[in-house]
């Protein structure tokens, strides 16, 4: 029996991973069906432990993507008059994940 390691991911197969993880399938379903469609279109399977890490990736940068501004972002609006001034201080007071 002959083995292969990939060690690139295609990027077909890491948009795969984006699309179909919702966080309702678990991991393990992912990963059989990345590597069913990396069967279908003719390249190596990728391992279950490199598709739960990309998971987790994708997971983060989505929670990153969530978060409010940055206090810095705040500052820089409030500066170019996006961001009406009396605001400035109580947005940064506020925790990330809550401002707008």
């Amino acid at each position: 029996m002959q083995t292969t390691a990939s060690p690139r991911i295609p990027p077909v197969l890491l948009r795969e991973v984006v699309r179909l993880d919702d966080r309702r399938l678990p991991i393990a379903a992912l990963a059989r069906s990345i590597g069913a469609e990396a069967d279908r279109r003719g390249f190596t399977r990728p391992s279950y432990e490199r598709v739960r890490q990309l998971v987790h990736e994708s997971r983060a940068m989505r929670r990153r993507r969530r978060r409010g501004p940055s206090a810095l972002q705040v500052l820089a609006e409030a500066a170019a008059g996006i961001r009406p001034t009396g605001s400035t201080m109580d947005a940064i007071a506020t925790p990330r994940d809550e401002r707008r």
